[in-house]
């Protein structure tokens, strides 16, 4: 993924990568809202920095403790187990991408629940990977 402009608060990125694929798809802009990570929720999509390279992957865990708060992102297309953001690495949260000519909004109860549930189905989805494209289809209607 690659920096274009920068803008107040908001960050503008394309996609370059299948990591979050078929949800974010390459040449896909993103738009990120720097915020704080205690806002953050389950299914919400951050920009991060790992190993010098800018990453999108969907926050799949929160460990809130007294003494730390973890938290633990995946990317959708991915078999891996999930990894543990520092404070440091984390940029923002994606608010919406242009799909097609069209500002898709990733904020509001029907994505909020839609982020949930791919949480709960993306371990799967290398298993069912045809049923999870027509599912995303459908729901999203794009």
């Amino acid at each position: 993924m690659g920096l274009n402009a920068k803008s107040q608060d908001l960050i503008f990125i394309d996609v370059s990568g299948f990591s979050m694929w078929p949800f974010l798809r390459p040449g896909q802009k993103l738009v990120i809202k720097k915020i704080s990570m205690g806002d953050l929720k389950i299914g919400d999509i951050v920009l991060y920095m790992a190993n010098n390279q800018l990453v999108c992957h969907r926050l799949v865990k929160k460990v809130i403790d007294k003494k730390k708060n973890v938290f633990y992102v995946r990317g959708d297309n991915s078999l891996s187990l999930s990894e543990p953001l520092q404070k440091e690495m984390f940029l923002g949260k994606v608010m919406g991408a242009l799909r097609n000519g069209k500002m898709i909004n990733f904020v509001g109860w029907k994505q909020q629940f839609i982020n949930r549930l791919i949480v709960e189905i993306a371990p799967l989805v290398t298993i069912f990977k045809p049923f999870y494209v027509i599912f995303g289809k459908f729901v999203r209607g794009y």
